[in-house]
């Protein structure tokens, strides 16, 4: 990458271009905290009951309430059956929230508290199963490209969101499309790792821990984004329209967004890779004459060691089977894979 420009102009551009479109992972899934978050409540007394003043019914329960491990969920979910008595029923009239805190969100509207709470849990659930997907997405970068495959990704996760965004004003099955779109929307957002491999393969290895930076720098600006939206506006739906505006000039960025050269190269698409190559050269403004011709008569060379690499590299099955034989490999592996379960299981609060 020497003789193009390791990190020119070019590279900036696509660096920006996929620093911004990296902002969207995080806000898809940090709007799961905001949007389906769940403020305090306590049960609906009577019609207009509102969560900022307790009512004297409620101090009075409050008080004969007895000091059990179960005492929380009781002042949250249960009430005296009348007042003379210490028999404790569900809120029959639903529930009064806090609504300083988040606004309006999905739990509020659907009441997904007490007894449906586990349905809260089922969508966060869902996500993280779509979001497993990365293990496909980097299959199909290697089969079809990384641009087709973050295009498609794009193109997926716009679909769910307006999907999701439409169903929401609806009285009917709004949980359960609400749950389904959580999932393509988790599968969506793996072009994250697609980007990072697309940024390494188009800069200098000296440049290739600022690609990771960029990513890791625009995921958590995401979140302040995510927060300041959420803070301002109070209700899901908005910050939902938020997030869709903000995707939806994404869905033109496919002319903005480079293949890999090096994919393209080890693909055997040797037109295609000229044609990249071509354009970064100008871009970058690097001497075209003698360094052009000096990686052209490189590139017969690239190919064939590509294909002989490509032959030589065992698949997918073999490298499975080669880990599972080596027991020191065994033990990397488990021990990798329950370091990660529980570090995603803390940060995406799944329990």
């Amino acid at each position: 990458m020497y003789l193009i420009g390791s990190f020119g102009v070019y590279q900036i551009l696509v660096f920006l271009i996929l620093g911004l479109l990296a902002v969207v992972p995080s806000m898809v899934t940090f709007s799961y905290d905001l949007n389906v978050g769940t403020p305090d409540h306590r049960c609906r007394l009577f019609d207009n009951d509102t969560y900022d003043i307790e009512p004297d019914l409620y101090k009075t329960f409050l008080k004969k309430l007895p000091l059990t491990a179960t005492m929380e969920y009781d002042k949250k979910c249960t009430m005296f059956i009348n007042n003379s008595s210490l028999t404790k029923k569900t809120c029959d009239n639903g529930w009064v929230f806090d609504m300083k805190k988040y606004g309006k969100t999905l739990s509020t509207e659907l009441s997904l508290v007490c007894e449906k709470f586990h349905l809260r849990a089922l969508t966060q659930n869902i996500y993280s199963a779509g979001a497993a997907g990365s293990l496909l997405t980097g299959l199909l970068s290697d089969r079809w490209g990384r641009r087709k495959t973050i295009y498609l990704l794009i193109i997926i996760l716009f679909i769910a969101l307006n999907i999701m965004q439409l169903f929401l004003y609806s009285p009917n099955h709004k949980l359960l499309v609400f749950t389904i779109c959580r999932f393509f929307q988790g599968f969506s957002i793996t072009f994250h790792s697609v980007s990072l491999v697309l940024l390494s393969e188009l800069t200098g290895p000296s440049r290739r821990v600022l690609a990771a930076n960029t990513l890791a720098y625009s995921f958590a600006l995401g979140q302040i984004i995510l927060a300041i939206i959420a803070r301002q506006l109070k209700d899901y739906k908005l910050t939902y329209w938020a997030l869709n505006i903000y995707v939806l000039p994404f869905l033109f960025t496919y002319i903005l967004i480079p293949e890999s050269p090096r994919w393209l190269v080890q693909q055997g698409h040797i037109r295609e890779a000229r044609k990249v190559l071509e354009r970064i050269f100008i871009i970058n403004r690097r001497p075209l004459h003698d360094r052009l011709e000096l990686f052209y008569s490189r590139l017969p060379n690239d190919v064939i060691a590509a294909r002989e690499a490509e032959q030589n590299t065992p698949g997918y099955l073999n490298v499975l089977k080669r880990l599972c034989r080596s027991k020191l490999m065994r033990k990397r592996c488990l021990l990798l894979i329950a370091v990660w379960a529980v570090a995603l299981s803390v940060y995406l609060g799944i329990f």
